[in-house]
């Protein structure tokens, strides 16, 4: 497994259903297995892509790519240093903000 890869990148929208049709429209994407507060495209090389209802936690509307990171404490110590807005260290994940104000996330390789 690689030191750092983007995994999935989320995409939190009102309008899960329209969204996620305009990308099996548009790229000709597949659904994965049926989830009540998402649509999970099958990956076939590179990140998924999950349109996620807007209501489960995120902040506004947009991406939030995910990383998976071989060091995540170091990580998060590294992110916090740089001056970062950061949520705490979960359950083998954090969530972060950009220079920008981009929420990301940040899980350990499992």
């Amino acid at each position: 497994m690689p030191a750092t890869a983007l995994t999935n990148v989320f995409a939190f929208s009102k309008k899960r259903e329209e969204v996620a049709r305009f990308f099996e429209d548009v790229l000709g994407l597949t659904r994965g297995p049926a989830h009540e507060d998402s649509v999970w495209f099958e990956q076939d090389g590179g990140a998924q892509l999950t349109v996620h209802d807007r209501e489960d936690g995120s902040e506004g509307e947009g991406f939030v790519p995910w990383f998976h990171v071989s060091d995540l404490a170091g990580t998060f110590e590294r992110a916090r240093t740089r001056g970062a807005t950061i949520g705490d260290l979960r359950d083998g994940y954090f969530l972060a903000r950009d220079p920008d104000g981009r929420v990301f996330g940040v899980r350990q390789w499992r």
